[in-house]
């Protein structure tokens, strides 16, 4: 029996997931547009999610590893009310696909609007059955690889099922009470724990740097962040474009059901230099060649969170 080991996994995974992005995300088909007009191509540095729900984190976290990918660092946004750490695939390739996991932190929020949030958690959990995508782990966990009947149920309950929301639609009041004290944990309930952005890599879209990159996007007219995160000659630099505003369903007092406006997906744009050791010495890989930084900034990431922030539940 042939077994699917985790590099192929992840190939799978994100192909997947980011053709599910696409269908949603009409800005991540005209960026691709404007990187193939470039003549580069669309390299997915990672992608992120944000959730409320610490079971569903885990299990996120223990299929990752299934794509090769473990957790590394741990980053704190306290005015968020959000906490995050990262996944990569161990070793020295800054290339390799990444996942950026935030969960709200629902011990900083008060206790009744906290209590309404797991209550929207236990709701989504109730709607589906992870019992047989579980058991595909097991395997995994157990043989090293899936085969391919567990590889193809695998990625697509992974994309579908345990990146959606999959219970009934959001309580406007749930929204309205999160939003008034976290927009970005307004739109993770809003979106549930799929992708809220993808990213592309500014040199293999083509451009000197990601200066050239935003002014090329800004004169196509996308909008993006106030700024670039990250000075020049940094180790890591970004920005992203800001999400649009949704039509979201949420569940009305009455039981019927409306519309909120919400804020949840959008497309970063990345560019990663040489890493530094903590004294500010340049780094290098075995084999003398630039060691790249490949992890995450806090400075940076929380202003690129202001991308996708649900400041207000407004009835539309």
């Amino acid at each position: 029996m042939k077994l699917l080991p985790p590099s192929a996994l992840r190939a799978r995974f994100v192909d997947t997931a980011t053709a599910k992005f696409a269908r949603n995300v009409p800005d991540f088909v005209r960026l691709q547009a404007l990187v193939a007009a470039q003549g580069g191509h669309f390299r997915n540095d990672h992608g992120a999610i944000r959730t409320a729900d610490p079971q569903v984190c885990s299990l996120f976290e223990r299929a990752a590893r299934v794509l090769g990918l473990r957790r590394e660092r741990r980053y704190l946004f306290p005015a968020k009310k959000l906490k995050s750490f990262d996944l990569q695939r161990v070793g020295d390739d800054a290339g390799a696909f990444k996942i950026f996991v935030s969960e709200v932190d629902l011990d900083a929020f008060p206790a009744p609007v906290a209590a309404l949030v797991r209550a929207d958690c236990a709701a989504q959990a109730a709607a589906v059955d992870h019992g047989p995508f579980i058991g595909c782990i097991d395997r995994f966990e157990s043989q090293g690889g899936l085969d391919e009947r567990d590889a193809t149920f695998f990625v697509a309950h992974f994309v579908e099922r345990l990146m959606s929301r999959n219970g009934p639609p959001l309580a406007r009041a749930t929204l309205d009470a999160v939003a008034r004290i976290s927009g970005e944990a307004a739109s993770a309930l809003a979106l549930g724990p799929d992708f809220n952005h993808v990213t592309i890599d500014v040199r293999a879209g083509g451009f000197d740097g990601i200066e050239a990159m935003a002014t090329a996007m800004r004169t196509a007219g996308f909008r993006l962040l106030p700024a670039i995160q990250g000075a020049a000659g940094t180790a890591l630099r970004q920005t992203a474009t800001m999400a649009a505003t949704m039509d979201t369903a949420v569940l009305e007092a009455d039981g019927s059901i409306g519309r909120a406006q919400t804020e949840k997906q959008f497309v970063e744009i990345i560019e990663r230099a040489q890493a530094r050791d903590d004294d500010g010495t340049l780094l290098w890989a075995e084999d003398g060649t630039p060691l790249v930084f490949r992890n995450f900034l806090a400075t940076n990431a929380e202003k690129i969170f202001d991308a996708a922030s649900t400041k207000a539940a407004t009835h539309c």
